[in-house]
């Protein structure tokens, strides 16, 4: 299997045709169509099904194009490693959960797309198993995880932000007229939770101990749904405060008694970083010490 290929497949996913892609790859489409038959052919398996307008991937080829795309952002960061030279170049990859930390690490992307030449940010959203995952391939340059578990292989810079937690419900439950909750206030109440496993055991924890009486109907990865979620009045969702989430339909109350968590740059230990990712850590961390 040819990296080539493998980015030919990437530039077909992307343009959801064949057409589109050749005309973005510079090769005529019936070598490109014999390159992805061959492809198919050298894994055993069917990549897409082909429709009369447009393609679309099968379950194997969902598969292959997760780890395309993981080998295509290895090998980016692999020769953005081996570039020399005074001027910032290449690509960033960062993965992070939710958290207030976020808004305050792009203030440093912003500088150095603006310093540098070319420079690309891939920010990514992830729960700590994902990143953690990706950290250790060599997929991730950082990741910005909220554990403090499990951290012995990697470096790690503590960020200088705690994250609350709290219930977002819609802003007509009578649980929005306080000013906080405490655990008593959530029982017999239908719960979702984040599917982040560290975090989620963290809850449930709490849970067993001073709530007691409760159910779990459901989890969300992406704020989006959560919020999609409460409003339809699925249920409560406990999960880090943010602005937004105590804003127009929505309001959030911090639980109180439930210890914050800290927000955590980690990096592996034996990776040879590149000179990006070295400034962006300089940077980052004369930020923290400015504060």
């Amino acid at each position: 299997m040819e990296f080539r290929v493998l980015q030919y497949f990437i530039a077909i996913v992307a343009n959801k045709s064949i057409t589109g892609a050749a005309k973005q790859l510079h090769i005529s489409q019936s070598t490109l169509s014999r390159q992805i038959m061959d492809l198919e052919e050298e894994l055993g398996v069917t990549l897409f099904s082909r429709g009369s307008r447009r393609i679309t991937l099968t379950e194997d080829g969902v598969f292959l194009y997760e780890r395309a795309k993981e080998i295509n952002s290895l090998m980016e960061s692999t020769a953005s490693a081996l570039e020399k030279g005074a001027t910032l170049t290449g690509t960033l990859n960062v993965g992070a959960g939710e958290g207030k930390a976020n808004q305050w690490v792009t203030q440093t992307f912003r500088q150095l797309i603006d310093e540098g030449e070319n420079v690309t940010i891939n920010f990514r959203s992830q729960d700590a198993d994902q990143i953690t995952q990706r950290v250790d391939a060599g997929v991730l340059d950082f990741g910005i995880i909220s554990t403090t578990a499990g951290l012995d292989k990697y470096n790690t810079l503590t960020l200088p932000f705690e994250n609350y937690w709290g219930v977002v419900m819609p802003k007509d439950n009578p649980l929005a007229q306080r000013n906080s909750l405490v655990a008593a206030d959530l029982k017999h109440k239908k719960l979702l939770l984040p599917q982040q496993m560290d975090v989620n055991s963290q809850l449930i924890s709490y849970l067993d101990e001073y709530v007691v009486t409760y159910e779990i109907v459901g989890t969300y990865d992406m704020n989006y749904n959560m919020r999609a979620l409460v409003s339809s009045g699925v249920g409560l969702a406990l999960t880090f405060d943010k602005p937004e989430y105590d804003s127009g339909d929505y309001a959030f109350r911090r639980l109180q008694y439930l210890d914050p968590v800290p927000s955590i740059l980690i990096w592996r230990k034996d990776r040879q970083m590149t000179r990006l990712a070295e400034e962006f850590l300089k940077r980052l961390t004369a930020l923290k010490e400015d504060l």
